[in-house]
């Protein structure tokens, strides 16, 4: 029974990502029923060069960003003396690979946790600091999705696509309200020096600041992550940033739940059908494959060079310190 259980549990989250994908794509039938390949490719050629200018400054940011999200995890290892001390430019070579390089892979939570081992492994730090390294990454991501879509849904809950037909404002505002408040519970639970024990399980705190600074990293990316998106698409005054921000918030919460590689498909088609009030839908297609480009493959690319020219390097110079 307890196998069976434990195959269940495994195979649940891919079954719900492929239902929900598929219940999307089911939505999205009559939108793209009549559009052709020539119309998105139109619609791409037709950005204006100013908007992609934009967003590739925006992605400069993001880049700078994701440099940083390593960042309170190795000043929290630091200070339990789990980890020596390690140059700005390590630090921002391992935040930058795990976080591009998982998004593409998929599984971000194992794919970012092996690339983190790998790096910090290779520079003398203990087991114990990775994990509290690892354990510090992984949540700062979500921290910053929590404090954004509780914005959008508690003060711009009539922005959110789908959902603000059937569930009634109070209840968003509500949901919005509840994220908020758990955000605060875990800065305020971050307070002290004792550690909390949950389910017989001793959890050290990391402290208010580290907490302060996960919010912060997280909210940054994700909203000059949005900022791209909003960039590349057409300049429309119903189409605000704090319009786009809804769409692009509940997409990622979809994309998220979906379990799918960078919630690909679920994030896409949430977007698309929030944006076709707005624009239509080759222009909306086109401006989201842009921004796939722009926010996934260019980073990823970016970062797998970096890491396979860093496992060069390692490789030479264990070669020469045989040598010798």
């Amino acid at each position: 029974m307890q196998i069976i259980k434990s195959r269940v549990l495994k195979l649940l989250p891919p079954v719900l990502g492929l239902l929900v994908l598929g219940a999307v794509l089911t939505g999205l039938h009559k939108a793209l029923r009549h559009l052709s390949f020539a119309d998105v490719l139109a619609a791409l050629t037709n950005t204006p060069h100013w908007q992609v200018y934009h967003a590739l400054m925006l992605l400069g940011v993001s880049v700078g960003v994701m440099m940083l999200y390593d960042v309170p995890g190795v000043y929290f290892a630091k200070q339990r003396g789990d980890c020596p001390p390690l140059a700005a430019k390590r630090i921002a070579l391992a935040s930058f690979c795990a976080y591009a390089l998982s998004h593409v892979v998929g599984a971000p939570a194992l794919s970012a946790a092996a690339i983190r081992l790998r790096l910090y492994a290779q520079w003398q730090v203990p087991p114990s600091g990775i994990g509290r390294i690892m354990t510090v990454s992984g949540t700062t991501f979500i921290t910053g999705v929590c404090v954004l879509l509780g914005y959008v849904l508690l003060l711009h809950p009539h922005s959110v696509p789908l959902f603000n037909h059937d569930v009634p404002i109070p209840a968003l505002r509500a949901a919005g309200a509840l994220l908020w408040v758990l955000i605060g519970v875990y800065i305020g639970l971050a307070h002290g020096t004792q550690p909390i024990t949950l389910f017989g399980i001793n959890i050290p705190r990391p402290g208010v600041w580290v907490a302060v600074a996960q919010v912060v990293i997280s909210c940054t990316d994700t909203a000059v992550a949005c900022g791209i998106l909003f960039a590349v698409l057409p300049s429309l005054p119903a189409l605000t940033y704090a319009h786009v921000l809804a769409l692009y918030m509940v997409g990622f919460a979809g994309g998220l739940l979906s379990g799918l590689p960078g919630g690909v498909g679920v994030f896409d088609s949430l977007l698309l059908l929030g944006l076709a009030d707005y624009v239509d839908t080759a222009t909306a297609l086109g401006a989201i494959l842009l921004f796939r480009v722009l926010y996934y493959l260019a980073p990823a690319a970016i970062a797998g060079l970096s890491f396979t020219i860093h496992e060069i390097m390692i490789t030479a110079g264990r070669k020469t310190t045989v040598r010798f």
